[in-house]
Order: C-alpha cells, then sequence, then structure tokens
C-alpha cells in the first residue's frame, strides 16, 4: 500500500468532524511521513502532536516544537511545513472552517487540501440547523410555499421545479440588491451556504456540551458539593471555578449565536450589499473565538467521559481529578472569551 493510501485512510469520518482533533492527513504536507500523525488539543487545552495511539500503548504525545526529532529536518520541505503546522498549532479549534482560515491567513492554497470539509454524515445531521438560515433565501427567490431545503445544491435543483422566469426575477432583484451580476449569485449562494453550515456546525455541537455540562455539574454536586467535602475549602473552590467558568463559557456562546441570528435577520429584510459584507465579517470574526470555546468544553467533557465512562467515583477521587484535570486549562477558554471582537 503506498504512504498516500495508507495517510488516506489514518482518519476517520469522526476525527476530521471534530474541533479538537486534526488528522494532519488533510492538510497539504509534502515532507515524509509528517502526515500520520494528528495533532490534538489535550486535556489542559495544549496542543500536541500524537504520533500514535491504540489501546496498548496508550497515546504517544510531543511538543510541536520536537517535530525535527521524529522527522527529516533536512528534507527541502520540512521548514516549509513546520510553519504549517506551528500555524494551525495556534489555532483555538481544529473544525474544518478555522482550519481554512488560518490557511487562508498564511497564503496557503487551501484548494489543495479537499479533505477541509465536513463528512457527507455530518452535513446530513446538520440538516435542520441549516434549514433556519435557508428558508429566508428560498423564500426570497421561490416564494413562501417552498419544501425545506438546506444546501445551496437543492437550491439551483428547484430550478427545474418551479416557474423558472419567477425565480429568475427575484434572482435578479436579489443581485441588484447585493450589486452582483446574475452570474455571480452561485458563488454568493455557495459562500452563503458554507458559511452558515459552520453555524449550524457550531450550533449542534453547543446542542451538544450543554446538557453534557449539566452532567458533569450534577456529578460534581453529587459527589463534592454535597458530601463531606463541602467542608473542604479546596474542593469547593474548584466546584466553584468549574461551575463559573462552565455557565460564563456557555453563556458567551449563547450571545454570539443570538447576535448572529439578529444580523441574518436584518440581513433578509433590507438586503444590501454592504448589510452582506457586515453579516459575513460578524461571523469570521467570531469564528475562531465561538470554535476555541466550544473545543475547550468537548476537550473536557471527553476527558470527564473517558475516565469517568459509568459516572460514579468517590468523593475524594472525583476532588482529585477535578483540581488536576478539570481546572488545568479554564484559564485558556476564559482568555479566548476576554480577547474575543467586539460583537459590534
Amino acid at each position: 500500500m503506498s504512504a498516500e493510501a495508507i495517510e488516506s485512510e489514518n482518519y476517520s469520518d469522526d476525527d476530521k468532524d471534530a474541533l479538537h482533533i486534526l488528522p494532519l492527513s488533510i492538510i497539504p504536507l509534502q515532507t515524509p511521513g509528517m502526515r500520520r500523525p494528528r495533532l490534538i488539543k489535550n486535556s489542559r487545552f495544549d496542543t500536541v502532536v500524537e504520533l500514535f495511539k491504540d489501546s496498548r500503548s496508550g497515546s504517544g504525545q510531543i511538543d510541536v516544537a520536537g517535530l525535527s526529532d521524529f522527522f527529516d529536518s533536512s528534507a527541502p520541505t520540512f521548514i516549509a511545513d513546520r510553519t504549517i503546522i506551528e500555524a494551525l498549532a495556534a489555532s483555538p479549534s481544529f473544525d474544518v472552517y478555522s482550519l481554512r482560515l488560518t490557511l487562508r491567513s498564511h497564503n496557503i492554497k487551501i484548494e489543495e487540501a479537499e479533505h477541509l470539509r465536513l463528512s457527507p454524515k455530518m452535513q446530513e445531521k446538520l440538516t435542520d440547523y441549516m434549514q433556519v438560515f435557508t428558508r429566508p433565501l428560498v423564500q426570497k427567490v421561490f416564494g413562501q410555499d417552498t419544501r425545506e431545503v438546506s444546501s445551496a445544491t437543492e437550491i439551483f435543483a428547484m430550478f427545474r421545479e418551479v416557474d423558472r422566469d419567477e425565480a429568475l426575477r427575484r434572482i435578479k432583484a436579489i443581485s441588484d440588491a447585493l450589486g452582483l451580476d446574475i452570474d455571480q449569485i452561485p458563488g454568493f449562494l455557495e459562500d452563503y451556504g458554507d458559511i452558515f453550515l459552520s453555524l449550524s456546525y457550531f450550533k449542534r455541537y453547543l446542542d451538544t456540551i450543554r446538557p453534557a455540562c449539566d452532567e458533569l455539574a450534577a456529578w460534581v454536586r453529587e459527589g463534592i458539593v454535597d458530601t463531606h467535602l463541602r467542608h473542604n475549602k479546596d474542593a469547593m473552590k474548584a466546584c466553584e471555578l468549574v461551575k463559573t467558568e462552565l455557565d460564563n463559557a456557555l453563556a458567551f456562546t449563547a450571545q454570539r449565536f443570538k447576535a448572529f441570528d439578529e444580523a441574518s435577520r436584518e440581513f433578509w429584510v433590507d438586503l444590501s450589499k454592504d448589510r452582506y459584507a457586515e453579516l459575513r465579517q460578524l461571523i469570521q470574526s467570531q469564528h475562531h473565538t465561538v470554535g476555541g470555546v466550544l473545543c475547550g468544553l468537548s476537550v473536557k467533557i471527553d476527558r470527564w467521559n473517558q475516565d469517568f465512562p459509568n459516572g460514579g467515583g468517590s468523593p475524594n477521587k472525583r476532588s482529585d481529578w477535578l483540581v488536576a484535570e478539570m481546572v488545568p486549562g479554564l484559564d485558556k477558554i476564559r482568555a479566548l472569551q476576554k480577547h474575543a471582537p467586539n460583537l459590534h
């Protein structure tokens, strides 16, 4: 089997769709062997290179700074590839959209990274979320009595089933409002769909993480707050810190989604090129922050599920775990919120 074949099979859809895992095989690296590892966010929300992982040996991790110890640093592509990995490692989230923004910001041609897309399985899961954003677009073009669609591809397909003259008239009105030529509308639809697919992806993550955070809070309360450890100052301090940070992170993310929803509704009420630019900029300016906060939360929840797959644990064991695994890294999630771009 060729190296390319090995690398192409070196990740699953779950890896590619994750916020805290980056299989380097989806990045256009050239140095031999460098596409086999994964970048991962560990429980302290630090980025490390995972060289291997299996049930017997566990996870073999190194710092990004140690790449030259494991790969051929004399290779003509090594420095350029290391620069790419360092840039990606600094990203607070490894979702495919944040990766694209990071690669673009470093002038790396993302068309070569054809795998920087959500898996078809994940896109299907986002259908209901996407319909919230595609509904106003479809109604503008095809009128009120249309079926639900969730992608630009489906919108294009609808032209075969409706009055094309009326649909084209409506599209002409949209293109005039946006200052676009008719032949630029497909590009606009693709761009619009891509932006809101990423937003739908984050919304689904939030909807998944929120109940998990509630379960974690209940586990902490049951095992620490409601036991003899309620008299232990260190244990209670850790409990209060964790609860505060989780509540703040969830509220912060929900506030961003509320702003995105309001800006989207306003855009469709009063279409204009400037309004779309503002909407696009608003979402993209917050993308790394929202992705990073959700990534940080998912890392913590995954670690909890890994260490306590069936819940349980004595009060002392829960308290020790909270201090050793949950508290470290929360400051990084808090820093992301503190330095987030202004919503306005």
